[in-house]
């Protein structure tokens, strides 16, 4: 009997040890300095993005879902096409980049 309830506190502390190693690893922490937020639209709509650094670059990966416009040394238009996921990737002047996720939602 003793025997079984050690091995069931060793499985139920296991479990909490991976379930805490996983949330950690959601931390922001643990994320690339260059992964970072989500944009979302919906299709037919734009959103304007301020950024406050000169932008050297932007690219956007699915054109189908969206594209975008340069609207100044640090703003971007983004155009919500179809509903969709991409990528939208902004590489700055000083050297520092940046990736979003951009979610197209029905109109």
């Amino acid at each position: 009997m003793e025997h079984s309830r050690r091995n069931h506190l060793k499985n139920a502390l296991s479990v909490i040890a991976l379930v805490l190693s996983l949330a950690a690893l959601q931390s922001p922490l643990w994320r690339p300095a260059g992964v970072s937020r989500c944009l979302t639209a919906k299709a037919g709509g734009t959103v304007l993005l301020d950024y406050g650094h000169d932008i050297e670059r932007a690219s956007i990966l699915q054109k189908r879902t969206a594209s975008l416009t340069a609207a100044g040394p640090h703003r971007l238009m983004i155009h919500a096409h179809a509903p969709g996921r991409t990528s939208l990737i902004i590489n700055y002047r000083d050297g520092q980049s940046r990736l979003y996720e951009v979610v197209v939602l029905p109109g």
